[in-house]
């Protein structure tokens, strides 16, 4: 996703092969990662698949710089939320390798892995992507979005650590620091999502198309924080939580994100009949599917 839309927010040309070598770095990484879980759980296995990621996210992240650098012009705000997204990523993998030098802070390490991967990492990349690509998906023009990219980045970014930092912090103070993270990180949220309402309005309810399911991510992620808060306060389990934050979040993101880009990955260029009659199949009961995933993910995150 990074490799497609770093050329689109830096106004320059398609991706070419210097783009092509992280993902494949990374793949190779979650390979061995995959590998190491269904066997023995090697220490060296995944040090050396936490190494390939991080070697790929410094890689991606150079590369979009460059980007930046030989542009004309300002560079568009997301870009910054892909940059510290991939901050949090190697803090996440620089966790897993301290994890056999450290073994007596293995589970403080795996906690905050976990946060800086799901709410840094992977949710810092979502903020940043659905700011820019709902509108494009219902054809409309959000003119405030550069604002909030440029706003609230600040407010996710800590709210992410705040709450990466408390939950695997073993010190009194680390709930507090949790709970003032999540309102910081939740507080960016729902101010993107009101300001969907107030521009949008139904046509984020339709039946059809990408924009519902992406909205209805969005309402994931918002859910799976307050679910988040009523686990660091005792009264729900962990696990089910990281399950919720997959299907009530992720799956309707990527689901909706891949039904309207993949024609145009397909057949990069002029977009014809051929584009829409493949983005209208794929995006068909969009809505639908996004509010099932939704529910589902919610009700699996709050199970006792």
């Amino acid at each position: 996703a990074m490799g497609y839309f770093v050329p689109v927010l830096t106004r320059g040309d398609a991706a070419g092969p210097a783009a092509w070598w992280p993902p494949l770095l990374a793949w190779t990484g979650g390979a061995l990662a995959v590998f190491a879980f269904a066997t023995d759980f090697s220490p060296m296995v995944l040090s050396v698949a936490a190494t390939l990621g991080g070697i790929a996210a410094l890689g991606l992240g150079g590369w979009a710089l460059n980007r930046a650098w030989h542009m004309f012009g300002p560079r568009h705000r997301g870009l910054d939320w892909y940059l510290a997204a991939l901050g949090f990523l190697l803090l996440a993998l620089l966790a897993v390798l301290l994890m056999p030098l450290l073994p007596d802070q293995r589970n403080a390490l795996r906690l905050f892995h976990l946060h800086a991967n799901l709410l840094g990492f992977v949710g810092l990349t979502a903020l940043g992507t659905l700011q820019v690509l709902l509108p494009t998906c219902l054809g409309q023009a959000d003119p405030d979005a550069p604002l909030r990219l440029r706003r609230d980045l600040k407010w996710a970014a800590s709210g992410a650590l705040l709450i990466t930092v408390g939950v695997s912090s073993p010190l009194p103070a680390g709930s507090a620091l949790a709970l003032l993270g999540a309102v910081f990180y939740g507080g960016v949220v729902l101010r993107m999502l009101r300001a969907w309402q107030s521009r949008f309005g139904k046509t984020l309810l339709r039946l059809h198309g990408a924009a519902p399911s992406l909205t209805a991510a969005a309402l994931g992620l918002a859910g799976l924080l307050v679910l988040g808060v009523a686990h660091g306060l005792g009264w729900l389990p962990a696990r089910p939580a990281v399950a919720g934050f997959v299907v009530a979040f992720l799956l309707p993101l990527v689901s909706g994100a891949a039904a309207h880009l993949l024609p145009v990955w397909l057949r990069p260029g002029v977009q014809g009949p051929w584009h829409q009659a493949l983005r209208a199949r794929l995006c068909r009961w969009g809505g639908v599917r996004g509010l099932l995933l939704l529910l589902l993910g919610l009700v699996i995150a709050a199970a006792p």
